[in-house]
């Protein structure tokens, strides 16, 4: 089937634009967006200009386009702040339209089970983005724990390393800093929670977590620090979160910037950040979120696994090493080698799996091949991560939290 995709997309800023929109101009055979909703006026026309939307489609509010259209595409992409999402998914469904949300769907248990309970009653293609399902690297993971080769899983030690400028721009000065949203364990790591919940193919039982915010908080501040780093910070030779040395380097992430809106040059990047929230320093933002945290989940059949997140690494990297009755896989996904053992026959194997490029390791592409193609189909088999099955890791983030801050095991 060659039918070419009609998508709407809510929320044009950095993920919406620079992964979903992007898709469309590298695969115009296969998606073309003909409507775009977003508040940001800039964002919008820039959105729209790339994609040839006309002005008729181009929407600031979510409730203004539903009220003032029928159905006009195939599918609707939703990539707005949390907070934003359950009123729109729960329009998207009204209106019939096939579905691909970011996560999480909400920022409380509350509206996470509206969606999914609204989500029964729907018949076409709903899809929560958890990326990580569709790395290569865990497919090849997924495939030999189900050969039985290896036994059954005992345990799973499992870790989300952040780089620390990454923490410092997401979880410090960013969009995600302050649990008046969402706590950093499900804005980061419902993404882990889920590829737990994948791998072992069990439900879990209960759940302990610790962890606090222990670095960036004003106490340590360098002596005589500004407000913000470009107003003359004494520090700023030896301060590895300087903006000078995150924000202007050839490697610096691209989403980074497009978090800032359109920024065109390095020029007009330095003038935002002389007061835009990501030029603060560090160690005086409003972020309250953990900067490392530990969690620990009994699954079904006395299956345990740990997760630990972190926010002080050199570089961004998940490590998983699962213990087997019959062996032992361990994947380091920067390396990008998955190393199988088994105790009998004796054997050891190395695998490079293919196709680990681009963002999120090559899973945001492969993600939105596969709603693209669910939905030129209609066959649902090319979906790892249908609504129904993000319960168990956002009860899993809830609890987590729940846990930490009143430091008791949450039974699920």
């Amino acid at each position: 089937m060659n039918k070419v995709v009609t998508m709407i997309l809510v929320g044009a800023g950095n993920r919406g634009r620079g992964v979903f929109g992007q898709y469309a101009l590298d695969m115009p055979h296969r998606a073309k967006y003909v409507a775009v909703v977003e508040p940001d006026e800039k964002k919008r026309n820039t959105f729209a200009q790339e994609h040839g939307i006309p002005a008729s489609m181009r929407f600031e509010k979510p409730g203004v386009f539903f009220a003032k259209t029928d159905r006009v595409a195939d599918a609707i992409v939703i990539a707005t702040p949390e907070t934003e999402r359950l009123g729109t998914v729960l329009g998207a469904i009204d209106k019939g339209y096939h579905i691909l949300v970011e996560k999480p769907l909400g920022c409380s248990l509350d509206e996470t089970i509206k969606i999914i309970d609204a989500a029964k009653k729907f018949e076409g293609i709903f899809v929560v983005c958890h990326q990580m399902r569709h790395i290569s690297g865990y497919s090849v993971i997924k495939s030999l724990i189900d050969s039985g080769r290896f036994g059954d899983i005992i345990t799973i030690q499992h870790s989300e390393n952040l780089s620390y400028h990454h923490m410092a721009h997401s979880y410090v000065r960013g969009l995600f800093n302050n649990d008046s949203m969402t706590p950093m364990i499900l804005a980061k790591s419902c993404h882990d929670m889920d590829i737990l919940c994948y791998l072992i193919g069990k439900r879990p039982v209960r759940v302990s977590s610790f962890g606090s915010l222990t670095y960036f908080k004003e106490q340590n501040a360098p002596k005589g620090a500004p407000a913000y780093c470009l107003d003359g910070c004494p520090a700023y030779k030896d301060c590895p979160y300087s903006v000078l040395k995150i924000y202007f380097n050839e490697d610096t992430d691209p989403a980074c910037i497009r978090q800032m809106g359109i920024v065109k040059n390095k020029r007009e990047l330095f003038e935002l950040l002389r007061h835009n929230q990501f030029g603060r320093c560090v160690f005086r933002c409003d972020n309250n979120v953990v900067d490392h945290q530990v969690v620990n989940i009994e699954f079904e059949d006395g299956v345990t696994a740990s997760f630990q997140m972190a926010g002080h690494n050199y570089f961004d990297r998940r490590i998983t090493k699962i213990s087997m009755t019959n062996g032992e896989i361990y994947f380091d996904l920067t390396e990008g080698l998955v190393k199988a053992y088994t105790f009998s026959p004796l054997s050891e194997e190395i695998i490079k799996p293919q196709g680990m490029t681009g963002s999120h390791m090559g899973g945001d592409k492969i993600i939105m091949d596969a709603f693209v193609d669910a939905v030129r189909t209609g066959e649902k088999s090319y979906i790892l991560t249908p609504v129904e099955m993000s319960l168990d890791s956002h009860l899993m983030a809830f609890a987590a939290e729940q846990s930490r801050t009143q430091g008791r095991v949450i039974e699920l």
